[in-house]
């Protein structure tokens, strides 16, 4: 049995109270001689017998009253009955964050971190269970997950320290050692011993919560740190516009830290951009105090059709290379080019089934355009059985109540959309199940056409949508947009066919939007139709950001846009494969990947601070242990209450014995 609050024990020196009470307060019976009184005084020698015997036990409940109340408080604790095959567990945090890459004298932190770490287990003779973990932002176990799987041998972790390199992510200690925790907690090991090898930076305290250390866990710590390292940062890279039109000027500011002791001057800064063997080069120099930041900006000529991709590097000498360079990705190209085929021309443009559609795409009226419009639409008729235009030069293709599609034209649609287009169907009285045929030959249908369908007294609305879809997560919050307010009077019945994702219904549960990818493109169906004849959505705010998000989404406009800045503590993969920084292509994006700029900031924390933040004590190095083997403790004790503790039992005796001693104390005179 252990105690958590061993002080309480002193209490116990309250036992000499009633050993008081009962010799100094105890009744004497004055003697009287009143003549031959023979079996009396026989009777009388019987009951005092008995009186004394009482007496006696009552002294004991009275000593084993005080005796267990200060137990109560020293709250006393089982300890395992039986330890396992392996009596002693140690736990190896090893910092492996960005910081860690810091060049010193002996050599980089990591690899000083890793030798430790091997000292550490060279220590561990048999019977010891070995757990240990890489951290940075996140935990990474070197032994085996919850797989059911055997616990690696330590040569088999220390192997895989070999391995290790620093990562570009931030460190996180509360993430660390909840995960210590967990190990700890787990164990039935007799003996637990956490040890945490990092440089102490102080980014690093506050980002995660950890529950307390168990009372019975030695806490170790091996400070790798350099008080006064040199480090020069650039922590910040902002563009004015990700995306321009090929021959517009733009700008960027880059945010530079010193993170050293001493000023610097005129350190140069350059920015390199390059697309497709063309290059940008611009250099400036900035005055950088200690410890302080400078914004540097840099106004770029005009940038010709292309993906720019680039860096801004600090060159400076300094011990942490990876943070003198940041990356960058620039977009310069035209407007999208829409392709709206119009199966309902009108007599006049305002009656056009496409009318309301270019003018929203155009973001202006009489064929007129928005310079910032992210599209440049084209309209075509394909009434009267007339066949789809060449269809080279466009990015996005919407079919407007188009009453058939010829089998050609729909081998070229499916071609089209499985290169990485996008085609957006907008329903209509002309979208009928015997025009899309091709569409199932073609392997690009939807679903069964039902044909179209009119609402009873109430209209139609949208009721239920996909709210984590990239087309709908602008228009989530009411205040900005409400879907559920325009009216449709008329639509376009599918039966969705497998493959097929509804992302909107109508309050009946019927689809109104869906979508089907084909190859690496997307098709949508919008099932009513895009003019004022089937509803008033036309008509209302809500119009113009939901066909943009729709061609935006086909387009991969949405989710963050053309380029997208990431950062690496929140792009993590499954299992140990980790983006690096730079600049990474997909279909219809890129991916600008970046490190945390708080990884940069090299101040440090100290022990005590640490070990306030996670509710322990840190040892101090010098091994003190009982005789008997025990460790001594080397965590503050707290006020949470031990899984194993048994004070309960305890107040459940103490309340017998106090009712026994009542009953017994009105028998008994002393």
């Amino acid at each position: 049995m252990g105690l958590v609050q061993m002080g309480f024990l002193g209490a116990l020196g309250a036992l000499a109270i009633p050993i008081i009470v009962h010799l100094v307060f105890g009744r004497r019976a004055r003697r009287v001689d009143l003549g031959t009184l023979r079996f009396l005084r026989i009777a009388l020698q019987e009951n005092v017998r008995r009186r004394r015997l009482k007496r006696w036990l009552l002294l004991a409940m009275r000593l084993a009253c005080i005796a267990l109340l200060a137990l109560l408080f020293a709250r006393p604790y089982l300890l395992a009955e039986k330890l396992s095959s392996n009596e002693r567990l140690v736990v190896i945090l090893l910092d492996r964050s960005a910081s860690m890459g810091l060049k010193t004298d002996r050599g980089r932190l990591l690899d000083l971190a890793v030798a430790e770490a091997r000292k550490i287990a060279a220590r561990c003779g048999s019977g010891t269970q070995l757990e240990m973990a890489c951290f940075d932002h996140a935990v990474y176990p070197l032994g085996p997950a919850d797989d059911g799987q055997a616990t690696q041998s330590p040569k088999e972790l220390l192997a895989a320290l070999d391995s290790s390199e620093p990562t570009y992510g931030s460190t996180d200690y509360g993430a660390a050692m909840a995960w210590a925790h967990d190990v700890c907690v787990q164990s039935d090991c007799g003996r637990k011993e956490l040890y945490l090898i990092t440089d102490m930076q102080r980014s690093g305290l506050d980002r995660t919560d950890a529950p307390a250390m168990p009372a019975d866990v030695e806490v170790h710590l091996v400070d790798l740190g350099q008080p006064y390292p040199k480090n020069v940062a650039v922590t910040r890279l902002a563009a004015q516009k990700l995306s321009v039109r090929p021959g517009q000027t733009n700008s960027l500011d880059a945010t530079l830290l010193n993170a050293g002791q001493f000023p610097l001057k005129k350190v140069p800064v350059i920015l390199h951009l390059r697309c497709s063997g063309r290059q940008q080069n611009v250099r400036r120099e900035v005055d950088l105090d200690a410890g302080a930041t400078a914004t540097v900006r840099f106004d770029l000529p005009a940038l010709t059709e292309g993906l720019w991709q680039g860096v801004v590097m600090a060159e400076v000498d300094d011990e942490l290379a990876f943070d003198n360079r940041r990356h960058i990705a620039i977009r310069a190209a035209p407007p999208l080019r829409v392709m709206l085929l119009d199966g309902d021309p009108g007599r006049s443009a305002p009656t056009a089934e496409t009318y309301y559609l270019s003018v929203a795409l155009r973001l202006a009226a009489d064929e007129d355009s928005f310079a910032e419009t992210p599209f440049e639409p084209k309209t075509t008729k394909v009434a009267d059985g007339a066949g789809l235009p060449d269809l080279t030069a466009t990015d996005l293709v919407v079919l407007a109540n188009v009453e058939s599609i010829a089998d050609a034209d729909a081998k070229r649609l499916a071609r089209f959309v499985g290169g990485g287009g996008g085609l957006l169907v907008f329903g209509g009285e002309n979208v009928l199940a015997e025009g899309y045929r091709s569409f199932e030959k073609m392997g690009i249908s939807v679903g069964k056409i039902l044909g179209p369908q009119r609402s009873g007294t109430m209209p139609w609305r949208i009721d239920q949508w996909d709210r984590t879809h990239p087309i709908f997560f602008p228009m989530n919050d009411p205040q900005y947009a409400d879907l559920r307010r325009p009216a449709f009077r008329f639509r376009t019945g599918l039966e969705p066919a497998s493959g097929t994702d509804v992302l909107a219904q109508f309050r009946d549960g019927k689809p109104a939007m869906v979508q089907r990818n084909h190859g690496r493109g997307t098709m949508l169906w919008f099932l009513s139709a895009c003019d004022r004849d089937w509803s008033d959505w036309p008509r209302s705010r809500l119009y113009v950001p939901l066909i943009h998000q729709m061609l935006g989404h086909l387009a991969g406009l949405t989710g963050g846009g053309p380029v997208r800045n990431v950062i690496l503590d929140d792009a993590d993969v499954a299992g140990e494969q980790r983006p690096a920084p730079g600049v990474v292509e997909h279909d219809k994006y890129c991916e600008v990947i970046n490190f945390r700029g708080i990884e940069s900031e090299t101040d440090r924390c100290s022990p005590g601070e640490l070990a306030g933040r996670f509710k322990c004590v840190i040892d101090s190095g010098e091994e003190k242990e009982k005789a008997s083997g025990r460790p001594v403790t080397r965590v503050a004790a707290t006020a949470e209450l031990r899984e194993n503790e048994v004070w309960h039992w305890v107040l459940l005796a103490l309340m017998g014995i106090l009712l026994l001693e009542s009953c017994l104390g009105n028998r008994t005179t002393l």
